[in-house]
């Protein structure tokens, strides 16, 4: 299994992408983070390791978001 790119790489990456996209982006993740998360739990032998990444992920998208709503872009 890969190892999953880091917040910082993941912001870069974002901030790449045009504002409209930006935003797509940011909404798809608010709304498939948490399943996932539920999903990880959920399983029979849940990884900590993952279950740790996946709400690392969702609090940096929620501050991109909040950034968004604040300037316009996320930042």
């Amino acid at each position: 299994m890969s190892k999953p790119i880091t917040n910082a790489a993941y912001k870069r990456l974002i901030n790449s992408l045009p504002r409209d996209k930006q935003i797509e982006s940011v909404e798809r993740g608010l709304r498939v983070l948490p399943s996932f998360i539920m999903e990880e739990v959920a399983r029979t032998n849940p990884n900590e390791k993952v279950i740790k990444h996946l709400e690392s992920r969702l609090r940096q998208v929620r501050l991109m978001m909040s950034s968004i709503i604040a300037t316009g872009k996320a930042v």
